[in-house]
């Protein structure tokens, strides 16, 4: 971000395999871990992962497939449509998109104007392809967006959502955008955003793909440094909380921007202190639910998960939450279905499991997507299923009542931020 070489380390999570190395019951013997930890840039206040592991590992044989969560889909075709009336003026228009996964995003604007997908991920480029968004099996980097220039000419927009915290080299990849967007052009670039992360307590987010957690500040630093502008910044209720970045190599800051950068600062976010106290959090929050959970399975209840992303993985074992816990995992991505948790080797099945065999207790792994969870499964929860939610406090939901483990006070959901702002 700021080539800086002086670092101070905030959370030590120990040696755990990629989040999403879902394997199968034969390959448990040649699972592969690494470690994995964050530690803060004193210069920039980037916070970031001590080690860094290959990209190959992880992303070209990739398991999480935008379709598969009916909130991410119908965000991002919001976001979809927000760029083919705000930035798309003809046809000829060229839209790229970095990260495109299975092309949700660019098949909402495919008739609109020129797409084109970039994802190493070729299992899920072929979706892309067959939905009929054109897409390269790259990573995205300075020479091949010179290749891409030369070809196709300049891009009025770049669209990036969930993918700058997975690169190591951001300045390479930023460079490229700068040189591939024309003048007037945009980058509009989602990512992770760490006053979420520092304040809900969503330490779920830190694994091997995510490099860093970025704030609007290192952000900036970044950006500057190239010639860019950030535009505009908006927060966008995503993954707990992102914020999604409107840049260009040209134009002035809105309010918006110099508010959240306040915003950052009233909330510690340039204060090591504050990351100190986050990890604090990360330890009593465990204490918690482990303490929960020994309760429930003590009583005889009988327990589930429910969802199995990439930051399920990251609790599961740090919390070292296994099979002895957990009967299963329930979720709708088929090509989890039938293999098993990296680390805890928990079995993932079909969530119609839950019709036939209902559990007490579902723990809630998606739980950034809990409202739309809890009004899917009203039905489940009518029967008598109850859903633990275990971030940012631990809390058992239940049909008509949200208890606090342990009487906890549930939290405003980043209250400093959403009063500066709406």
């Amino acid at each position: 971000m700021c080539s800086g070489k002086d670092f101070f380390e905030i959370l030590n999570i120990g040696e755990m395999p990629p989040a999403n190395a879902f394997l199968e019951k034969k390959d448990f013997d040649k699972e592969e871990s690494f470690p994995l930890g964050v530690q803060l840039c004193k210069n920039c206040k980037s916070l970031q992962l001590r080690q860094v592991i290959s990209p190959k590992l992880i992303f070209q044989d990739y398991c999480y497939a935008t379709r598969a969560s009916k909130p991410l889909v119908e965000h991002f075709h919001r976001l979809a449509e927000e760029i083919a009336n705000n930035y798309v003026q003809s046809s000829n228009d060229l839209v790229i998109e970095i990260g495109s996964n299975d092309g949700a995003l660019l098949s909402k604007i495919k008739d609109r104007c020129r797409v084109l997908g970039i994802d190493p991920a070729s299992n899920m480029a072929k979706t892309a392809i067959q939905e009929g968004v054109p897409t390269l099996v790259e990573f995205f980097d300075t020479k091949l967006s010179e290749k891409i220039k030369s070809e196709m000419k300049e891009a009025r927009v770049i669209v990036a959502n969930n993918v700058m915290a997975h690169i190591e080299d951001l300045r390479d990849v930023f460079s490229g955008v700068k040189k591939l967007l024309s003048p007037e052009g945009k980058f509009i670039f989602e990512v992770h955003w760490v006053g979420n992360l520092l304040n809900e307590g969503g330490f779920d987010q830190i694994y091997h793909e995510h490099l860093y957690y970025h704030s609007l500040h290192s952000l900036q630093v970044l950006l500057n440094s190239l010639g860019m502008t950030v535009n505009d910044v908006k927060l966008v209720p995503i993954h707990g909380e992102s914020i999604r970045v409107y840049a260009g190599n040209s134009g002035t800051s809105s309010e918006a921007v110099r508010k959240l950068l306040d915003c950052e600062i009233e909330m510690g976010l340039l204060d090591t202190k504050t990351y100190q106290n986050f990890s604090k959090k990360v330890e009593s929050n465990k204490g918690k639910l482990n303490k929960l959970l020994a309760k429930l399975k003590k009583d005889g209840k009988k327990i589930v998960g429910y969802g199995a992303p990439a930051k399920g993985n990251t609790l599961l074992n740090y919390f070292k939450i296994g099979p002895e816990i957990l009967d299963y995992i329930t979720d709708t991505t088929p090509s989890k279905q039938g293999k098993y948790t990296p680390g805890t080797h928990i079995l993932v099945v079909s969530p119609e499991i839950l019709l036939k065999d209902l559990p007490d207790y579902a723990l809630l792994l998606s739980w950034n997507y809990a409202d739309a969870i809890l009004e899917k499964e009203k039905e489940l929860r009518k029967k008598g299923l109850k859903f633990i939610i275990p971030v940012p406090e631990v809390r058992i939901v239940e049909l008509c009542n949200d208890k606090p483990f342990e009487n906890l006070a549930n939290f405003s959901i980043n209250s400093v931020a959403k009063a500066i702002i709406p």
